[in-house]
C-alpha cells in the first residue's frame, strides 16, 4: 500500500490575529494537521511576493497567509495589500505553471481558534489532492572554490576580456552613468583590483552589482576592453563564492526564471492571444515572446503598464502583412537575467530548452520584440552553441523589411499629430548595433514629428537597471534624466522597444520626484504598440493610463 503524500505547508500568520488564533487552537487542544510550519510576522502586508515564491522554491507545497479581518487590520490596510499581492502572484503562478490553489489567504479574528483549525485542515487536504509540487529546491551557494581556483578564474577572465590592455586613461569613467552620480564608482577600478590579485572580497563587492552593463565604457574605450563581459564573469565568480545578490523586486523575477529552468510545469503563456489573431504551432516565422506574459502580474501596481499589448501588437502587425507567426506555450524565459547575475547553470538549461522548442516548430526565422531576448540569442546562445540554424531578427528590422517589400504600409498613421523621440536601449543599441531600422520606421510615420535627443545611438543614456540586479536612488536619477532629455527637445512621447526600460522609467515618475513634474511630462510608450495603434490594429491608450 502506497504511503499517503503529506504536503509541507508554510503559514505566515500576523502577530495580532493569525498567530493568536493558532496559539489558542493549540492551547485548547484543537486538532489540525502537523504539516503546517507557522511563521509569525508583524502584519500580513509585510509578506513580500518574493518571500512567498522563495518558500515554494525551497520545498513548500502550499503557502497560506492568515491575518486580521478585512477593515480591522492593526496596520490599517496591511491585509488588503497582502490580498492584492496574492491575487497578482496567483496570475504569475498560472503563467509559470504552478496551480494557484497552492496559495491562499484567510482573514480571521484573534479568538477564532476553531476557524484557524478548520482552515488549516481544509488547505492541507486541498494541497494533498494536488500532490507534491515538482520543483527542485533552490540553488544554494556553492562555496566550493579555493582561493587559488578563484585567482586562476579571474586571471583567465582578465585575459578573455582584454582587461590587461587598460591604461587607466579614465575615459570609461567619464561616460559611465553610475559614476556620474556616484563619485566612488569607476569601471576601471574593478578591473584594477582584480589585476592586483584582490579577489578575497568578490562576493561582497557591491560595485560588481552596481554596474548596469550598459557598455558605454566599451564604446568609449580606445583599447576595446570588454568591461561588461568582465563584470558578468565577476558576477559568476561572486555567485560561486556565495554572494548575496542585490536584486530588485526581492529576487522574485529571478526565482520565477529559475523555476522555469528547473521544472517541466505546464505553462499558460498564451492567454494574451485573442480569438481574431492568427497564430500557428508550426511555420517559418517564430515570434519569441520572452517574459512579457509575467510582467503585468508582477508590476500590477504600475498604472498604465500593459506589456502584453506588445505581444498582441507584434502579432497583429504580422497578420496585417499576411504573416501567421508561431507562438509557443512551451517557450520559456531566454535566460538573459540569470546569465547576467552569474547563474550559468540555469541559463544554459533555458537556452537548450528554447532552441529545441524553436527547432521543433520548423521555423527558419525568429522575431523578437524584446531587445534582451534578441541579444541573448544572437550573442550568448551562439557563443555557447555555435551558429543557430534559424535567422534572428529584431522586430524593428523585421517590420522595416515588410515595409520595404511593400507587404506592409504605414499610411494609416496620417492621424498621428504628435512629436516624439526614440530611446536606444543598451541591449538593442550598443550591445546589438541596431540603430537604423527604428529611425527609419520613426521617419516613416506620416503626420508625426520625429526629434532626436542630445544623446543617441551609442551615446544614449542607460535606463539605470539591468537584469534586475540593482535599483537605487541613482538609478531613478538616470531614468528621470533620460525622460527630461526627451522633454527638452519638445517630445510629448518617448518611444522605446525595451519593455524593461519602460518599466523602469514609468516607475521613476510614478511617485514623488525631485524635479518639476512638467519636466518629465512625456508619454512613455512601446514602439511596437505605437505602430499597431497608428495602423488602427490596437485601441488607443486612455489618458488615465499615461
Amino acid at each position: 500500500m502506497s504511503k499517503q503524500f503529506e504536503p509541507t505547508i508554510i503559514a505566515f500568520t500576523c502577530t495580532w490575529c493569525g498567530y493568536p488564533s493558532a496559539n489558542l487552537a493549540g492551547v485548547n487542544k484543537m486538532e489540525y494537521p502537523p504539516n503546517i510550519r507557522i511563521v509569525r510576522v508583524m502584519c500580513s502586508g509585510s509578506v513580500e511576493p518574493a518571500v512567498i515564491i522563495d518558500a515554494f522554491e525551497n520545498g513548500a507545497d502550499g503557502v497560506i497567509i492568515i491575518g486580521c479581518l478585512m477593515d480591522n487590520c492593526h496596520y490599517v490596510s496591511g491585509n488588503k495589500r497582502a490580498q492584492e499581492r496574492v491575487d497578482a502572484l496567483k496570475k504569475l503562478f498560472d503563467v509559470v505553471g504552478i496551480n494557484s490553489k497552492r496559495l491562499r489567504t484567510e482573514w480571521i479574528n484573534a479568538s477564532e481558534r476553531s476557524k484557524f483549525a478548520t482552515t488549516v485542515r481544509e488547505f492541507v487536504n486541498e494541497v494533498r489532492e494536488l500532490g507534491p509540487l515538482p520543483l527542485p529546491k533552490a540553488r544554494t551557494a556553492k562555496k566550493g572554490r579555493t582561493r587559488e581556483q578563484t585567482v586562476a578564474a579571474v586571471k583567465q577572465l582578465i585575459e578573455d576580456t582584454g582587461a590587461f590592455d587598460c591604461v587607466e586613461c579614465g575615459k570609461c569613467t567619464t561616460v559611465c552613468p553610475v559614476a556620474k552620480f556616484d563619485p566612488n564608482f569607476a569601471p576601471r577600478t574593478i578591473v584594477l583590483r582584480s589585476m592586483e590579485g584582490i579577489v578575497d572580497n568578490i562576493a561582497k563587492d557591491r560595485d560588481v552589482w552596481t554596474c548596469t552593463t550598459c557598455e558605454q565604457c566599451n564604446a568609449m574605450c580606445p583599447y576595446k576592453v570588454d568591461y561588461s563581459g568582465f563584470i558578468r564573469g565577476m558576477r559568476e565568480e561572486a555567485v560561486e563564492l556565495g554572494a548575496d545578490l542585490l536584486c530588485s523586486q526581492g529576487g522574485l523575477i529571478h526565482a520565477a526564471q529559475r523555476i522555469m529552468a528547473k521544472s517541466d510545469l505546464k505553462q499558460r503563456r498564451l492567454q494574451w492571444v485573442k480569438d481574431d489573431m492568427k497564430v500557428a504551432d508550426k511555420g517559418e516565422v517564430f515570434y519569441f515572446v520572452g517574459c512579457l506574459p509575467h510582467y503585468d502580474a508582477i508590476f500590477y501596481e504600475r498604472q498604465g503598464l500593459r506589456l502584453q499589448d506588445i505581444c498582441e501588437s507584434a502579432v497583429r502587425i504580422m497578420n496585417k502583412a499576411g504573416v501567421v507567426p508561431v507562438v509557443s506555450n512551451e517557450e520559456k524565459c531566454c535566460g538573459h537575467d540569470l546569465n547576467w547575475v552569474g547563474d550559468e547553470d540555469n541559463f544554459e538549461k533555458l537556452m537548450e530548452h528554447n532552441v529545441e522548442v524553436i527547432k521543433k516548430s520548423g521555423a527558419k526565422k525568429v522575431v523578437f520584440t524584446c531587445p534582451e531576448c534578441y541579444r541573448t540569442f544572437k550573442m550568448d546562445y551562439q557563443d555557447l552553441m555555435g551558429e543557430l540554424k534559424f535567422e534572428l531578427v529584431h522586430i524593428s528590422d523585421y517590420v522595416k523589411g515588410l515595409v520595404d517589400s511593400g507587404a506592409l504600409k504605414l499610411d494609416a498613421a496620417a492621424k498621428a499629430g504628435f512629436t516624439f523621440s526614440y530611446h536606444d536601449s543598451c541591449r538593442l543599441g550598443r550591445h546589438s548595433g541596431v540603430y537604423d531600422s527604428p529611425r527609419a520606421l520613426a521617419k516613416a510615420i506620416s503626420g508625426a514629428k520625429f526629434v532626436e535627443m542630445e544623446n543617441t545611438r551609442d551615446k544614449a543614456l542607460c535606463c539605470g537597471v539591468s537584469a534586475w540586479s540593482n535599483c537605487n536612488a541613482n538609478s531613478k536619477r538616470m531614468q528621470i534624466e533620460r525622460i527630461m532629455e526627451a522633454k527638452k527637445v519638445g517630445a510629448d512621447r518617448l518611444l522605446m522597444f525595451c519593455p524593461k526600460c519602460q518599466i523602469h522609467m514609468k516607475c521613476a515618475v510614478q511617485d514623488k520626484i525631485p524635479v518639476d513634474p512638467s519636466a518629465v511630462d512625456v508619454k512613455l510608450e512601446d514602439f511596437t504598440v505605437a505602430l499597431a495603434r497608428l495602423m488602427d490594429l490596437m485601441p488607443e491608450e486612455s489618458e488615465a493610463s499615461k
